[in-house]
């Protein structure tokens, strides 16, 4: 390969790609750092294609561990890349202030957990109503402290509609309260103890579902894998 004295090196670019990286970045990545500055490209490209983020699935992508990901991630927050919105990253030029659109583009990054619990709410929303902010706190706080997998807490609803006559989050939590005393944190402890949910029980026939045990194929379908 040859060059012009002092010219460097044209190169021609691929088509239909729609990731675009300003200019600007390019002459930050010294004081990011290589681990940064590919986080925040695979953010941007996720971004422009509207792809939600999952930290751990990124981390596969990039080769590196989850906790050197969330080291760059606060490099990129501290250097003004990122806004962190919760469950929303929003990437932004640095001389940009939050709310300036046109120098900003938002991500969803989610980890499993907030995968789950963002789950879960749709579901509540879906099976029952849109839950408060203090029944939501406390559907994370069956989530996160009591260590509940979101599969039993969606059972739990089940449970509630079908023994309810108006279900309400005291009588939800009463269940979830008495499976828990009970070891129960994840749908396969339900499965093991198959007296405790009566919406899990009564398959018609061999090789038959429930309506509610279809509904549940429908939902979580690797739990009945054969």
């Amino acid at each position: 390969m040859s060059t012009h004295k002092g010219a460097g090196v044209l190169l021609q670019g691929l088509d239909n790609l729609p990731v675009q990286v300003p200019l600007a970045f390019f002459q930050s990545q010294a004081s990011l750092g290589p681990t940064a500055a590919l986080l925040w490209i695979n953010l941007l490209v996720c971004a422009q294609t509207g792809r939600p983020v999952r930290i751990g699935e990124l981390a596969r992508f990039m080769g590196v561990e989850v906790s050197e990901l969330e080291q760059a991630m606060v490099v990129l927050a501290s250097h003004g890349w990122v806004h962190d919105e919760g469950l929303v990253i929003r990437l932004a030029l640095p001389e940009s202030s939050p709310g300036e659109g046109a120098a900003e583009t938002a991500v969803a990054v989610l980890d499993e957990e907030q995968a789950s619990f963002e789950w879960l709410v749709n579901y509540y929303a879906t099976r029952v109503a849109n839950p408060s902010p203090e029944e939501m706190r406390k559907l994370l706080y069956w989530m996160e402290r009591r260590q509940v997998s979101h599969e039993v807490i969606a059972v739990a609803i089940e449970e509630m509609r079908a023994g309810a006559t108006r279900p309400s989050f005291a009588y939800l939590e009463g269940i979830l309260r008495n499976w828990h005393n009970q070891g129960v944190r994840a749908y396969a402890d339900l499965v093991e103890r198959p007296t405790l949910a009566k919406v899990l029980q009564h398959k018609p026939a061999e090789g038959a579902l429930t309506a509610a045990e279809r509904r549940w194929k429908e939902v979580f379908p690797d739990e009945f894998d054969d």
